[in-house]
């Protein structure tokens, strides 16, 4: 089908004829040669100082190929960036050809993957004409971003441009390996890799063993499986390599290491936990790239045998340990009524052995708002640590023998959010053992439940809270001892606004007995003291206008009036929210007058 469109030109009328079906765009995805199995691609072209650009964009290409018929190709500007994004299914053996044209040293095509990186530039003898090279990478278990980054530092010759090229993307499974499955005696979970084996060993379980493939100096042999958490993981593992090198076996969980060994060690038993969740677990031989003993000729490889797998859900007990409704597990921790905050229950445990960390999992509800725990600990700090992770960030530790403390920490919103409270206990042979509490665990919905957040130390150290977050309430107290002859207590006091998206103002007051001592508020303006005490005393200072996360410090002077015998003085500071006076954070300081 044709339609008709009428142009005038100098009173002559012309009939055009056009089709109605135009030609269609060639996709990414064709330039590629791979038209199904990746992901969403996203393109984007960007200056170095962060500003998105109009040109510069991966596109499909036809001049410059591998192939003969088709590539992709991202042509940039002086001091530019363009990368290309987008996933792809593992576990995979994934391929492709690269080529740049752009300024020697200056200028890189990148690929990146999880757990890898490479990258290619011009050939460094000038006389060399860039060409097509293949580069092959290895992707884990389960949905794996892969992102091409082109990236130019380049500024000369003005206005010009460098292009990269990729071309035959292909993307390979690694299907699941029975011999290996036998080799570790478990055929639960499916195992991948290209060139770990079952051998015999003298000594494994059923006299075999999953043994890792041969490498090259510098080369990484690995096996790779997915589990859902929570469980836990123990398995027999052992080495093989030069002594003289600095080969090891590795434990990954996610593409973090959970464990290593090295040198040259027989089976033994390690065991490991994973927190809820879908989980990629690989365990890597990675070989020493220098050359180590030139004389030595025995092998180089990981052995792993005796893979069992447990997993274990949710505890209804612990979760109304801590005062909720579900969302709690742990094989370690347990309910228990003799040390407890709300005087009902509370979750505890101890660790009376070495080498070992004992881990119980809290769910987060996804949206924003205030979270709160209270902890108590019993730990010997030269060979133990309580630590509490809010999605993997460490917001509380203590090695101390203490009481019960509160811990509020602010969120944003977030998805799958996971608190960890760990007790670590390390290798050594202290026979010391530890424990830890754990109770009232408390989340507040909504995005404007921030806390001000006050911290107090004596003056030119840091002031510090109780924990590494907001601490309201907690019983924080900076102590000051001052003798008879200057019987003054210097204290800084650090405002903090919470808010992690809210501006706010922090109003003061401290309370406080005058009978033998006074208390200034000193605050730095323009180079000069000023005394603030009055409006401190009535509750009517209040800090500047502070942006999300900003702070102010001020001195606090506590100073024994003369003709005072008095040792001791005590004072409150309570922090309000001017928008929002509900919300309040207290610390105290107390001034010991020694002789």
């Amino acid at each position: 089908m044709f339609s008709h469109s009428r142009h005038r030109l100098a009173g002559i009328f012309f009939l055009v004829m056009s089709s109605a079906v135009q030609s269609r765009s060639q996709t990414i995805e064709e330039g590629l040669d791979i038209v199904s199995g990746l992901g969403p691609v996203t393109v984007k072209s960007e200056d170095l100082g962060g500003v998105q650009l109009g040109t510069g964009l991966w596109e499909y290409h036809t001049e410059i190929t591998h192939d003969g018929t088709d590539s992709i190709r991202a042509q940039l500007p002086n001091r530019s960036t363009s990368s290309l994004t987008t996933s792809v299914e593992g576990p995979a053996i994934i391929s492709f050809w690269w080529r740049i044209s752009a300024q020697r040293t200056f200028d890189t095509l990148y690929f990146r993957t999880a757990g890898d990186v490479g990258f290619i530039q011009m050939p460094s003898d000038p006389q060399q004409a860039p060409t097509w090279e293949p580069r092959t990478f290895q992707v884990d278990t389960g949905t794996q971003p892969v992102e091409w980054f082109f990236q130019r530092y380049s500024s000369l010759p003005a206005g010009g441009t460098g292009e990269a090229w990729i071309d035959q993307f292909v993307v390979t499974p690694i299907p699941n390996n029975p011999a290996l499955q036998g080799a570790v005696e478990n055929f639960t979970h499916e195992l991948h890799s290209t060139d770990w084996g079952s051998a015999p060993f003298d000594g494994a379980l059923n006299s075999s063993v999953a043994k890792s493939g041969p490498v090259d100096p510098g080369g990484t042999s690995s096996m790779v499986f997915e589990i859902d958490g929570p469980a836990t993981i123990a398995f027999d593992w052992g080495i093989a390599s030069d002594p003289t090198d600095n080969s090891f076996l590795q434990f990954l969980v996610d593409n973090e290491s959970y464990g290593s060994i090295e040198g040259n060690q027989d089976l033994h038993r390690r065991a490991f936990e994973v927190p809820p969740g879908t989980h990629q677990l690989k365990f890597a031989f990675v070989r020493d790239a220098s050359s180590g003993d030139p004389f030595y000729a025995g092998p180089s490889e990981g052995y792993l045998d005796d893979l069992v797998i447990t997993s274990f859900g949710e505890n209804a007990q612990l979760a109304d340990a801590i005062d909720l409704a579900t969302g709690v597990f742990s094989n370690a921790w347990t309910r228990q009524t003799t040390t407890t905050h709300d005087g009902s229950d509370a979750a505890s445990v101890s660790a009376p052995t070495s080498d070992v960390a004992r881990r119980l999992y809290v769910k987060i509800p996804d949206g924003a708002g205030l979270l709160s725990f209270w902890t108590k600990t019993n730990v010997a700090p030269e060979n133990a640590l309580f630590r509490v992770l809010v999605d993997g960030t460490k917001v509380l530790e203590r090695t101390d023998i203490g009481d019960w403390r509160k811990t509020e920490v602010n969120l944003s919103a977030g998805t799958g959010r996971l608190l960890e409270a760990i007790l670590f206990r390390d290798p050594s042979s202290n026979p010391t053992i530890s424990s830890a509490f754990f109770d009232e665990v408390v989340f507040l919905p909504g995005i404007n439940n921030f806390q001000p957040d006050l911290s107090i130390g004596p003056r030119s150290q840091t002031p510090r809270g109780e924990g590494f977050f907001n601490a309201s309430g907690a019983g924080q107290q900076a102590v000051v001892r001052a003798r008879s002859r200057r019987p003054v207590g210097l204290y800084e006091i650090r405002a903090s606004n919470g808010s992690s998206s809210d501006r706010d103002e922090i109003g003061l007051r401290g309370s406080w007995s005058d009978r033998d001592f006074e208390v200034l508020l000193v605050v730095r303006e323009d180079g000069k003291r000023l005394n603030y005490t009055a409006a401190f005393k009535t509750g009517l200072f209040s800090t500047v206008e502070l942006a999300p996360t900003e702070s102010e410090t001020h001195e606090i002077w506590v100073v024994r009036k003369p003709g005072s015998s008095s040792r001791s003085h005590s004072l409150r500071v309570t922090g309000r929210s001017t928008t929002s006076p509900a919300k309040i954070d207290v610390v105290k300081t107390r001034l010991t007058i020694t002789k």
